[in-house]
């Protein structure tokens, strides 16, 4: 599991959320034309002989969460671990470690967060909130006295890196209350940030490091005569040590309901109201009573984005280029897509169904947004992509209406096609790489089994790897990587065991040690002349 992908699901699942907050993103390395496409060396073996569930990676590789069975805790004389359908745990019990280098790891209690450049973790030790420098091996007390929690299948943020690795937001318990604490990495100093009256559970960063975002419980909701952090009714097991996850259900929440608030770490006064939408670099975007968004400046002066008539719901925030992608949510069977911003109006000539459901963009360097959309030339919805520098729209090249963009970077993408051959009932996939740009499309290969992850520029999909920065496939990957890293290379496991245990319908975990490995085997050199 990815430790972003969790704070992902944490912060859009806020019982307080009223807009999409722009999360932490790995600044953009330059591209360099004679950089290697691959530097696939191999590692050593972490971990030991026992199960070993993945929980994250840092994105080239240098360190690994994972979870180890390394005692026989069930007393039945043997070591298994079996999946349930929900992540949950069968077998003998696991703890985490952190590895920084071939070998038996280093126990941990969990992580709470990790720099998105790679460099910092932000992780619990023996009940110490601990910041630890993976370059140096250093680490530094942040508090102390921090409750473990082996519960929660969502658990609140409890720190967040900036997207720029330079910052550092946790919360620090001080006495019955937890206070929120913003540290500056280099210069090693702490503020603390006043959250204002009520119960702080969980704190962020935006993705420019310049907001702190807190969700408190303030008031006692539900009734119950005491102030409690809201957990949600679900199958899903906890997230610590959790194995993947093939079903889950949502049944509401527990306890009272959280209310936002905003504050500019460099100082300021504390914002809350239902009028705010999110941060937006500096500033803040805001819903004016006649519907209209306007951007809040730093200074308090409010210019309006999208003109009241509009209406407009955001779909994409795109802070590179000071512009908001809405669907102006008129009393009409379909909304018009828009584009504002600092100085920025203008229609792009498609229409989306109302009440339906519409694609986010995935992965960083955000350029394209997949939806499904009509326009005056094309009645029927169909699936584009709007390329937020050119600002343009253009559909997603492939004869199928069964089509989606999975990955993205820059005008690059990767399009998965659902089809059925004419005659058959049994629907075939295939993959295509796509570079809106130059309308360039090129199919990738036969699709395997489905695997989807990523790691920098590098894409696995369907068996498939591919560098999308560069527009390259760079070959098939064989048997079941844990993950990839950006130097091109897979995460393999020593072996996955075939026989269960009773109750592990999920299958069972991994055998340790794992390794990397080059993800793509380098072509057997050709027979010399004369051979046989």
């Amino acid at each position: 599991m990815n430790l972003r992908s969790l704070l992902f699901t944490v912060l859009l699942s806020a019982c307080a959320s009223r807009g999409p907050v722009t999360l932490p993103e790995p600044p953009e390395a330059e591209q360099d034309a004679e950089a290697p496409v691959l530097d696939a060396s191999p590692s050593g073996d972490y971990g030991t002989e026992h199960p070993f569930v993945l929980q994250g990676a840092a994105e080239d590789g240098r360190w690994l969460i994972g979870c180890q069975a390394r005692e026989d805790t069930t007393g039945d004389g043997s070591i298994d671990v079996g999946f349930g359908h929900h992540g949950s745990l069968i077998g003998d019990a696991l703890r985490p470690y952190l590895f920084l280098e071939p070998g038996p790891g280093i126990p941990i209690d969990e992580v709470l967060a990790e720099d998105p450049t790679g460099r910092y973790l932000a992780l619990v030790r023996d009940g110490t909130l601990r910041l630890f420098d993976t370059n140096t091996r250093e680490e530094q007390v942040l508090a102390s006295g921090v409750p473990l929690d082996t519960e929660s299948p969502q658990p609140p943020a409890r720190a967040a890196f900036s997207g720029d690795g330079t910052r550092l937001l946790f919360l620090r318990p001080e006495g019955a209350k937890r206070v929120a604490v913003v540290r500056e990495l280099a210069a090693g100093t702490e503020r603390v940030l006043d959250a204002g009256g009520g119960l702080l559970g969980q704190a962020l960063l935006d993705s420019s490091g310049q907001w702190a975002v807190f969700d408190v419980v303030a008031k006692d909701t539900d009734g119950d005569g005491k102030l409690t952090w809201p957990q949600e009714r679900t199958t899903l097991a906890s997230a610590l040590c959790r194995g993947p996850v093939s079903s889950s259900s949502h049944y509401g929440w527990q306890g009272d309901m959280p209310v936002r608030r905003f504050r500019r770490v460099e100082g300021g006064l504390l914002r809350e109201g239902d009028d705010i939408l999110q941060p937006f670099g500096g500033g803040l975007l805001r819903r004016a009573p006649d519907r209209a968004i306007l951007f809040e400046h730093a200074d308090g002066r409010r210019e309006s984005w999208v003109p009241a008539d509009c209406n407009g719901e955001v779909l994409y925030a795109d802070a590179q280029r000071q512009q908001l992608l809405v669907a102006c949510a008129v009393l009409e069977p379909s909304w018009p897509l828009e584009l504002h911003g600092a100085g920025v109006h203008q229609s792009l000539g498609w229409r989306v169904p109302a009440e339906r459901e519409r694609s986010r963009p995935w992965g960083r360097n955000v350029r394209l947004v997949a939806v499904k959309a009509f326009s005056s030339n094309q009645p029927k919805d169909v699936p584009v992509a709007i390329d937020l520098a050119r600002r343009t729209v253009q559909p997603l090249p492939v004869a199928s209406a069964e089509v989606e963009l999975v990955a993205a970077h820059g005008p690059r993408a990767l399009l998965k096609e659902s089809y059925r051959p004419e005659g058959e009932d049994r629907w075939q996939r295939r993959i295509w790489l796509w570079n809106a740009e130059t309308g360039e499309k090129v199919s990738v290969g036969e699709p395997g089994d489905y695997i989807q992850e990523r790691a920098g520029d590098k894409v696995l999909y369907l068996g498939w790897l591919v560098d999308l920065r560069r527009g390259r496939v760079l070959g098939a990957v064989e048997g079941e990587p844990l993950a990839i890293d950006s130097r091109g290379r897979v995460l393999h496991a020593r072996q996955f065991p075939e026989r269960g245990i009773p109750g592990a319908r999920g299958g069972m975990a991994p055998l340790g040690p794992v390794r990397w490995e080059p993800a793509v085997k380098a072509p057997a050199p050709a027979p010399a002349p004369g051979t046989p």
